[in-house]
């Protein structure tokens, strides 16, 4: 017994010499950045990128080692405000960048979550391991079929395609509690309503670092750089990342009173702000989530859903008309009636076809970094940086058999959640929600990826953690 603590106690230490050296080492690269790039003025910029990339991991690592309940409602912050502070540091320097080392800060961040995964790796179950298995060998095949072709851009989207399978993984094999889960979807929730409140903000003033973001990054497709005149996009890049970011929210919050913030008013802001970006699948999509969870819950959360969704119907009918924007969002809505006529859905019909072509020219892919955000990293002319469909985009990516058994694998977790669902009745039903999205959604996009894929992986992961409660919830 002496030994073994003895063993313990040095451990404890190596953890605490560790930390102190990663901090300590941390925060001298971060001096040294200082010095050089404040040598040269024109490093400025750079400068305030690189501080900000360098004091969110710092932050991030601290959070890891002191306080790690803490540590997914702090990721979710980075990833949310990085876009809007660079947005803001560009308009203070009036110099706008396609790429900032700001939006490598959200990655970085989550990359920490690779510390206890590696500590734990043998406690995983079976079926995690399977899931691993494939997206693993999905993942490795993509990145070394693209990196010698695309180079950067495939290590900027193996990162956008790996970090949210790390948030699942450590979810899985974390001690926290359901109090726990319950703080970090609350704090999804508080995030929520402010990217909901500001975005109202935006739309009714135009700040002046959103109009130069809208200006200089030639945002055509969101409107004119006017107030009230454009389609919401908040702290986030664009409208479309926005609209999942509330569209997942808004669920969250209408179908567990725990889980609100603000209450009925929280969940109006966050329900109008989304409205505001007329992202017609984040509203699907956030109906998808809810039907989900109506339909694997308790009949006594069922009637509690049902009178909210009654309140939401007749706030739609009698108080939208009455608030800004509702002539754009009225006009949305009445699309769904003739999506033949349909501008944008006809396009994505176009793109569709031409790349069934290409995937079938291509059967074993073309690699990570083809498609997505990466592409600005590179010269590269046969890369695609929109993607309107996130199926045909993972054949396009690992080809046709891989590609096959990440959507199988996709498949294999929704009825995996509908079994787990049928005894479990808190946790598991909006896991279930968060998956039937998912297969949703990748009608439009490759949602697996970013910030989306984060937050829809992080719900999934809820039913498959060692400590969901064995008993019913009432």
């Amino acid at each position: 017994m002496e030994r073994v603590f003895r063993i313990n106690a040095g451990l404890k230490g190596v953890t605490r010499i560790l930390s102190g050296t990663i901090r300590t080492g941390g925060f001298v690269a971060l001096g040294a950045a200082i010095g050089y790039a404040g040598s040269v003025d024109s490093l400025h910029m750079k400068l305030l990128e690189t501080a900000f990339l360098l004091l969110g991991l710092l932050l991030g690592l601290h959070m890891y080692f002191k306080s790690p309940h803490n540590l997914i409602p702090y990721t979710l912050v980075i990833w949310t405000v990085s876009p809007e502070a660079r947005r803001f540091l560009d308009w203070t320097f009036k110099t706008y960048n396609d790429t900032s080392m700001i939006m490598l800060t959200p990655y970085c961040v989550s990359l920490i979550l690779l510390i206890p995964i590696l500590k734990h790796f043998k406690q995983m179950d079976s079926r995690v391991r399977l899931i691993l298995k494939i997206i693993g060998a999905a993942l490795i095949y993509g990145f070394l079929l693209g990196f010698l072709k695309y180079g950067l851009s495939s290590v900027y989207e193996l990162l956008s395609l790996l970090v949210p399978f790390l948030v699942f993984v450590y979810v899985h094999i974390s001690k926290f509690d359901r109090t726990v889960w319950d703080r970090w979807l609350r704090s999804y929730a508080f995030l929520a309503v402010l990217v909901g409140a500001y975005g109202i903000y935006q739309y009714l003033v135009l700040p002046p670092w959103d109009h130069f973001w809208m200006v200089h990054a030639e945002m055509n497709s969101v409107g004119l750089p006017e107030p009230q005149k454009f389609r919401l996009f908040s702290f986030l890049n664009s409208p479309g990342p926005a609209g999942l970011f509330l569209g997942f929210a808004l669920p969250i919050m209408i179908v567990q009173k725990k889980w609100r913030v603000l209450g009925i008013v929280g969940i109006m802001i966050v329900g109008f702000a989304l409205l505001l970006t007329l992202v017609r699948v984040s509203w699907i999509c956030s109906i998808i989530m809810i039907l989900g969870y109506f339909a694997r819950s308790h009949l006594k959360s069922k009637v509690k859903l049902l009178t909210l969704s009654v309140f939401m119907i007749v706030a739609y009918v009698f108080v939208l008309p009455a608030l800004p924007g509702a002539n754009e969002v009225s006009s949305r809505i009445s699309t769904f009636e003739s999506l033949e006529e349909d501008h944008s859905f006809n396009e994505r019909l176009v793109f569709a076809r031409n790349i069934v072509s290409d995937v079938i020219s291509h059967p074993l892919g073309r690699g990570i970094g083809s498609s997505g955000l990466g592409v600005k990293l590179t010269q590269s002319s046969d890369t695609l940086k929109v993607f309107d469909n996130g199926y045909l985009n993972l054949f396009y990516l690992f080809g046709l058999p891989l590609g096959l058994g990440v959507i199988f694998m996709l498949i294999y977790i929704f009825f995996l959640l509908f079994k787990i669902s049928k005894k479990e009745k808190i946790y598991a039903p909006i896991s279930f929600a968060a998956i039937s999205a998912t297969l949703f959604l990748l009608l439009g996009s490759n949602v697996l990826s970013g910030l989306s894929g984060y937050i829809l992986m992080l719900v999934i992961s809820f039913a498959f953690s060692h400590t969901i409660p064995k008993r019913r919830d009432t």
